[in-house]
């Protein structure tokens, strides 16, 4: 325990950790004060006062709003033209045409061709449930939504969890190669506790690996969220009928997710996703740290191999069994899933035959990661730094 004190008192004092974190942080100030969108804004007031349901009480409540300014009378009209009329997207909608299309553009065959129609069966049902608790017809930001839940769960997490993901694996090579850097390795191995001190120094930089994660999302949320108006609509379904995705093989289609999120348990669904992420990136970094003594060969290992995870299942042929399989078990890595974060708990894209996928992909990723780590070790242990 002392040890570990030890490491991350050293680890906080870090003016390049506290540097990185700065820079970071100034980055989604910047990218914040770019997002701002007046008619969205507009939309989340007058929600206060008519609710976020789509039903009757809505309607009339809006009928006796009022606007005082040109700008805001333009977007009432622009309000009640939206939400006139509106139908559930989800009754009737029928789910295997994308199955069909998913299976035919991507040449899928037994066992994935049936993975992706299991998929699409089971989320038939999770879109008839909707339909019966009538999910879309809650307002969202009406037709800014697509824009505004983009910026937010695509844009704005992706770079925190991708500033998250980098500092955590800072502070893992940090620790556990700061006697490398500084020379000390023979002196410190050499010691009673000798390369048992791995254990103080890994757990050392996960705890402040997390304290990164969780600074920079409160810090950048709460600038967010102060820029930005949800005050009517936090209990908004993210799958409103006004939300929807633009899929580039199977068209624009509504956005439907395995459970039934509103906006702020679907945030919180994303950030506890993006821990796991982090904790899997931790986790690699200290199983090539085991394995690399320098900690900036480390690095440049740990960006090379996520890479070639990246680069090589578009590249292996998928008509060939194999082929396919490497593409569709490399979407549950972890850089995968990082760059798979804006689909995260819905049905995916083309290359996820897995309904799930994140969850599944994180389970496997800890998984595969918490015994290389092992392996790692156990050879750390027996390695010669003379």
């Amino acid at each position: 325990m002392l040890i570990y004190r030890y490491e991350l008192k050293k680890l906080l004092k870090s003016a390049a950790v506290w540097g990185f974190i700065a820079v970071c942080l100034l980055f989604n100030i910047i990218i914040i004060s770019n997002s701002g969108n007046a008619y969205a804004d507009f939309v989340s007031t007058v929600a206060e006062d008519t609710g976020y349901i789509l039903d009757q009480s809505f309607y009339e409540k809006l009928s006796q709003v009022t606007a005082s300014d040109k700008k805001a009378k333009y977007y009432l009209e622009q309000l009640k033209y939206e939400t006139d009329g509106v139908t559930d997207v989800f009754e009737g909608y029928e789910v295997k045409d994308i199955a069909d299309i998913y299976i035919n553009v991507a040449g899928l065959s037994g066992f994935f061709a049936k993975t992706m129609r299991d998929k699409y069966t089971a989320l038939q049902k999770v879109v008839e449930e909707k339909a019966e608790r009538d999910e879309s017809l809650t307002l969202y930001f009406a037709g800014a939504t697509h824009h505004r839940h983009n910026f937010l769960f695509g844009t704005l997490t992706g770079w925190l969890f991708t500033e998250a993901v980098l500092v955590s694996v800072l502070l893992v090579l940090l620790s556990i190669g700061y006697e490398n850097i500084h020379g000390t390795e023979n002196l410190v191995y050499s010691t009673k506790k000798g390369r048992l001190v791995l254990r103080p120094k890994f757990a050392a930089s996960v705890t402040v690996g997390f304290l990164a994660y969780a600074l920079l999302a409160l810090i950048t949320l709460v600038v967010y969220f102060s820029k930005t108006e949800y005050g009517g609509v936090w209990r908004s379904s993210v799958s409103s009928l006004f939300n929807y995705r633009v899929d580039l093989i199977a068209g624009i289609r509504p956005f439907v997710t395995w459970y039934s999120f509103n906006i702020l348990t679907y945030l919180m669904a994303m950030l506890a996703m993006g821990a796991g992420v982090v904790l899997c990136f931790m986790l690699m970094a200290f199983s090539i740290g085991m394995l690399v003594r320098n900690s900036y060969m480390a690095f440049l290992v740990l960006l090379i191999a996520n890479g070639v995870n990246v680069v090589l299942p578009m590249q292996v042929s998928q008509t060939l069994p194999i082929g396919l399989a490497v593409r569709c078990f490399s979407i549950l890595s972890p850089v995968w899933l990082w760059l798979k974060q804006g689909i995260w708990f819905t049905d995916g894209d083309i290359d996820i035959i897995w309904p799930h996928f994140e969850m599944f992909g994180l389970c496997m990723s800890l998984a595969v990661l918490t015994v290389l780590c092992l392996l790692a070790t156990n050879y750390f242990r027996k390695r010669d730094f003379t």
